[in-house]
């Protein structure tokens, strides 16, 4: 119970301030929006759950629930109307003492060959092939029993116009984990963190070297996650283990009045080898006071997952495991050319290393 308390806590970031921040396409990465497809499949819920490299963008202590080491990359496509524009991720973890695991990790924005121009003081100047990358290093571990604490730092860059230095700003994300024993292989799974604490902004500079700064948003997220594995017999005598994931969870960015999120997901994993998901998100917009504009958007996700045994098939010689999943989402109700938009496609694989060593 004391463990529990100290958990909550922690939730005293969870508080509301003054709408400050204005959305901007390049900042959309602090809303989670496709670096994992198995947090895309399960309606973007991921604070509580954690387990692998990509769950240290929603909650950097889920790295402390990863086996061994792991390599990580995603890559999704088109990103909502930017139809040339590719989303790309990669991430690397590890424990690296005991108990103790570190990480880097890799997101990138690039918006394609499409060359975009803006006016500034009567001049039109080129936007070529504008691009947005974040840098994190994560550390995480258990701290008392059952609860995990992290960090992220990262370093956010983004590039404008070929004639300008390229805007960059530093910034810090917490979060927590807390695992309460329910019974034999039953837990749950709480879940809170805090992406840019600093509340930090971007500064960057025109080809007239004006400089303008856009606020990032600071988003807390809190969740629970409900996990229990059992063994079902079917016809034959014969069992199939069947691991169960169930998440709810609540976004707010804290320094604007809108982006506030609920979503829930549920996975089902079969025999450690085939993973289906399905969850529900739904998130208030800013309509501009234009009655036709949408002030909510919601959608139901789907996808799967397959992992597949290396070190099973290969008697050891390949001593890893690969996990492949995929999500297809409806793109928004945009029109190109008289044609809706293809799906937002996203492909992410994973390889699960064991260390020897690990606590695990």
């Amino acid at each position: 119970m004391r463990n529990l308390f100290l958990f909550i806590c922690l939730l005293i970031f969870y508080s509301s301030v003054s709408a400050q921040y204005e959305f901007r396409f390049q900042q959309e990465y602090f809303f989670g929006n496709l670096p994992t497809a198995k947090t895309e499949a399960m309606g973007r819920a991921d604070v509580a759950i954690g387990g692998t490299t990509p769950s240290i963008f929603f909650n950097p202590a889920g790295l402390a629930r990863i086996q061994g080491q792991e390599i990580s990359f995603s890559t999704s496509a088109p990103f909502y109307a930017l139809t040339q524009s590719d989303y790309y991720f990669f991430g690397y973890g590890r424990e690296v003492l005991p108990g103790i695991y570190a990480g880097i990790s890799l997101n990138q924005l690039a918006i394609g060959p499409t060359t975009f121009s803006t006016e500034i003081n009567g001049t039109r100047y080129p936007l070529d092939k504008p691009k947005s990358s974040n840098f994190a290093l994560t550390l995480a571990g258990e701290v008392i029993e059952n609860l995990n604490v992290g960090v992220n730092v990262n370093l956010f860059e983004l590039k404008l116009f070929d004639d300008a230095p390229n805007g960059k700003s530093l910034h810090f994300d917490a979060g927590a984990t807390y695992q309460l024993p329910l019974a034999e292989n039953k837990n749950l799974r709480f879940g809170a963190s805090f992406n840019n604490l600093t509340y930090s902004s971007i500064s960057f500079e025109s080809p007239t070297g004006s400089e303008a700064s856009n606020n990032f948003p600071a988003v807390a997220r809190v969740g629970v996650a409900y996990e229990t594995i059992s063994n079902i017999d079917i016809p034959g005598d014969k069992s199939v283990e069947l691991a169960l994931t169930f998440t709810a969870e609540h976004m707010n960015v804290l320094n604007s009045d809108y982006r506030t999120s609920f979503q829930v997901g549920a996975e089902g994993v079969i025999n450690q080898v085939l993973a289906l998901r399905l969850g529900y998100f739904t998130h208030s917009l800013n309509d501009y006071g234009v009655a036709n504009n949408k002030d909510r958007l919601s959608d139901l996700t789907y996808g799967f997952g397959l992992i597949i045994p290396f070190d099973k098939l290969s008697d050891g010689k390949l001593p890893f495991q690969g996990h492949l999943d995929y999500v297809s989402l409806k793109a928004p109700p945009y029109v190109v050319s008289g044609r809706r938009n293809a799906n937002m496609r996203s492909f992410t694989f994973r390889i699960v290393i064991p260390i020897s060593n690990s606590s695990k």
